[in-house]
């Protein structure tokens, strides 16, 4: 389960969205980046290589209203990729974007690769859309797949019940080249709301659809 609020021994509480980060962004302070930082996996207090790059990124995020793709990032700091993990051990956009305080729906609006650390092992083996979305149906493999939900926080990876779900509405697609409805996939697969999203946290279009190389339709 996400948390959707860390409260400090002080007593300030601060909300959280439905993946972790702060939202509202406003919130933000370094007692939140602090408290994170311990939450991310940043071991002992943070340093002034951690605070450089968090001003960093704040600062691209507050005054010109975007967040840099993590190369960049890396090159604007004069750091390499290993030296971001070893600060972030969660990585770029779980670690170092979270602890900046800036949130997931801010990050998709504005560069949807900013949510998916797997990208360049897709785009080296996969054409995709601009929205992320296997351009070809039937370029999809069960890889795909493993790629998609390598950013969903799963402890066991994919389950039997994810890979139902994702044949199924695969096998559907296949069928009537429509996209079924979320509810007549919950009926048919016997499911409930709840588990559907408990299963895909990115919920049926961004996660199952996405998943099982369905395309995007606006």
């Amino acid at each position: 389960m996400i948390e959707r609020s860390i409260t400090l021994e002080t007593g300030k509480t601060y909300t959280l969205d439905r993946y972790g980060f702060l939202d509202p962004p406003a919130q933000w302070d370094k007692d939140f980046a602090i408290e994170m930082a311990k939450r991310v996996g940043v071991a002992g207090d943070m340093t002034e290589e951690h605070w450089s790059f968090i001003r960093y990124l704040r600062s691209k995020f507050l005054e010109e209203k975007t967040v840099p793709v993590v190369v960049l990032a890396c090159a604007d700091n004069k750091l390499r990729l290993g030296k971001l993990r070893t600060l972030f051990p969660a990585g770029y956009h779980r670690g170092a974007c979270k602890v900046a305080g800036i949130n997931y729906d801010f990050m998709y609006k504005h560069n949807i690769w900013l949510t998916y650390e797997s990208y360049r092992m897709l785009k080296a083996n996969y054409e995709m859309t601009p929205m992320g979305f296997l351009k070809d149906f039937d370029r999809w493999d069960r890889q795909f797949a493993v790629l998609i939900a390598s950013d969903w926080n799963l402890p066991n990876g994919l389950s039997d019940d994810h890979w139902r779900v994702i044949c199924y509405v695969r096998d559907r697609f296949k069928e009537s080249k429509d996209i079924p409805i979320v509810y007549e996939t919950i009926r048919d697969l016997e499911l409930t709301l709840g588990k559907l999203l408990d299963l895909f946290s990115e919920g049926y279009r961004r996660g199952v659809c996405r998943a099982a190389g369905l395309p995007f339709f606006p």
